[in-house]
């Protein structure tokens, strides 16, 4: 199983939040739950404003992937691309905390987390210590960070928000393993 990591990488080098934010039009992205129309336009994690403009960072992605997580993970044969956007809105929502086993994910993937605001408290991706203890612990975490972790096994979910601040992050798999590391859509 893989250990729980937070990998720092350079946020002046790979330019997700700037993009996001251009993306959407706002300078602060924890505050997008002010806006209605950004609201309506991203309820879901494969279809939404960033998921559309994906291919304007498709190079970037590729490259954080192979050149920053290659140092945590080892070689990478495959990886989700694109991403998942999820947008966490202040005030609403939450997930089924689940581990992706549940959901027909193989044993040897490994999940990729990148938050685009500071994350914390209820704000934040709620994963268990251990597996199968459902003691859970909220990350705490800013941009130019990532979290890599075992979702497969690891159960893990979002709680309601009840902070001021909207997460935005995109999350992803990938397969360790000889490559190069080769774009897939799971």
């Amino acid at each position: 199983m893989m250990e729980t990591t937070i990998v720092e990488y350079n946020p002046h080098r790979y330019q997700f939040r700037e993009w996001a934010r251009a993306g959407l039009g706002k300078a602060r992205l924890d505050e997008v739950h002010h806006s209605s129309a950004i609201r309506k336009m991203n309820r879901s994690p494969t279809c939404n404003q960033l998921t559309q403009s994906f291919k304007e960072i498709e190079q970037l992605y590729a490259a954080f992937v192979s050149d920053v997580l290659r140092e945590v993970v080892g070689e990478i044969a495959a990886y989700q691309s694109p991403p998942s956007f999820r947008f966490h809105y202040c005030g609403l929502g939450s997930s089924v905390f689940h581990r992706d086993k549940d959901f027909g994910v193989e044993d040897g993937r490994v999940n990729v987390w990148v938050p685009l605001t500071e994350v914390w408290g209820d704000n934040s991706l709620w994963i268990e210590n251990a597996v199968g203890t459902k003691n859970y612990q909220p990350v705490q975490m800013s941009p130019g960070q990532a979290l890599i972790f075992d979702g497969v096994n690891l159960s893990h979910g979002s709680k309601i928000n009840t902070t001021c601040s909207t997460r935005i992050s995109f999350d992803f798999r990938v397969l360790p393993g000889a490559g190069p590391a080769v774009p897939t859509p799971y």
